[in-house]
């Protein structure tokens, strides 16, 4: 059976626990009930496993405790149970996001505090093989391949690239400001490589993969202040990316020479941006024509339309996110769940012709819930 057509599909729920000032369990399990709710079964203590993700084929879940700067692997015991698959390991300062590859052969970990991209290779079984490898140029505060052309007196060729002034206008503020790179987010390319979002540097680094080793090999840079956070990728071809600060969504493609461009932007939401906006989580639905954008502040869920070559998009409605500060959200059938980190629950809403969740149908209490992803099977 397709996991999409298991009628009361599982899922892990992180969390900020009391040691980060939270008041979650650590990961809980939650089924969703024959009306689109969802149900919580049983918790895991962990401290503050923030983000969570699952291995592509094993039953084993991977938490970033972001207080600690470690990950750990899990081990799923029973139906809903999960048990520790070896010791903690240290990734770096404020460990926020994990992406496994879909060969199942390395975790990558974003770690916000230090700006680190670190690469954990597998073993067979999901546990960790080794300690992680730093991928060396996201924790270089002038890390920008421009910054010797900002400071250089040559008169510059822009060419055709419409981005290529404002990256040098970064460049130039990188060289006068020692800004901190803050690494929140990486995605597999599907030509292999790997791209990874720097908030602090506004920029997108795409790095080839060496076994357990990220090799950089091209950084598109985005206009200053808008801070890319998390990304996903479409059937197209085309990579979707989300700002924090800008409420954006920046469409990435790849030209004939191989390199990915800026092909488009817009505004995550079909109304106006609040002050003190920002956006969190962006996905991809099922249906593969629609976007999802989780606006804290606000406390909106927006939905963007994709049509085209897959590099248009355009809002379409946004709706209350049933909680306070939406911190992650994820698809399932005709339902979308949203997790409300600071209002401590869960809300499920039922998607309509559109693919805009606009109806609420429920709500489970859940505290400082963070990340919200489907099990496997």
């Amino acid at each position: 059976m397709a996991q999409l057509d298991v009628p009361h599909p599982l899922f892990w729920l992180g969390s900020y626990t009391e040691d980060a000032g939270g008041s979650g369990a650590g990961i809980t399990a939650l089924r969703q009930e024959e009306r689109g709710t969802l149900h919580p079964l049983s918790s895991s203590a962990l401290d503050s496993p923030s983000f969570v993700a699952t291995h592509p084929t094993l039953p084993v879940v991977y938490a970033a405790l972001e207080p600690s700067g470690t990950v750990e692997a899990l081990a799923r015991r029973g139906e809903f149970g999960l048990v520790p698959l070896g010791r903690p390991i240290e990734a770096g300062e404020s460990v926020c996001q994990l992406t496994v590859a879909p060969d199942g052969s390395a975790l990558i970990a974003s770690c916000y505090g230090d700006g680190r991209v670190v690469v954990f290779a597998l073993a067979a079984n999901g546990s960790f093989a080794a300690d992680g490898v730093v991928a060396d140029a996201s924790h270089d505060p002038y890390g920008n391949p421009l910054a010797a052309q900002a400071a250089s007196d040559e008169p510059v060729d822009f060419g055709d690239d419409p981005f290529a002034e404002l990256a040098l206008a970064k460049a130039i503020s990188d060289a006068a400001v020692d800004r901190q790179s803050r690494a929140h987010a990486s995605l597999v390319l599907p030509e292999g490589r790997i791209a990874t979002t720097d908030l602090g540097h506004d920029t997108v680094r795409i790095w080839a993969r060496v076994g357990s080793r990220l090799l950089p090999s091209q950084e598109i840079v985005l206009p200053f202040g808008v801070g890319p956070r998390h990304l996903v990728a479409h059937p197209s071809g085309h990579v979707h990316l989300v700002t924090e600060y800008s409420n954006e969504v920046f469409t990435l493609g790849r030209s004939d020479d191989g390199k990915w461009r800026v092909v488009a932007s817009v505004l995550a939401t079909a109304d106006s941006i609040e002050d003190g906006d920002n956006a969190s989580e962006i996905s991809l639905a099922a249906s593969r024509d629609s976007l999802h954008v989780s606006i804290r502040g606000s406390n909106r869920v927006a939905t963007l339309a994709i049509s085209g070559d897959g590099s248009t998009l355009r809002a379409v409605g946004d709706v209350e996110s049933g909680g306070n500060w939406p911190r992650h959200h994820v698809e399932s059938g005709e339902y979308l769940h949203v997790a409300n980190e600071r209002s401590g629950h869960v809300s499920s809403f039922r998607l309509d012709a559109r693919g805009v969740p606009s109806k609420q149908i429920g709500a489970v209490e859940a505290g400082s819930p963070t990340c919200l992803v489907r099990a496997r099977l």
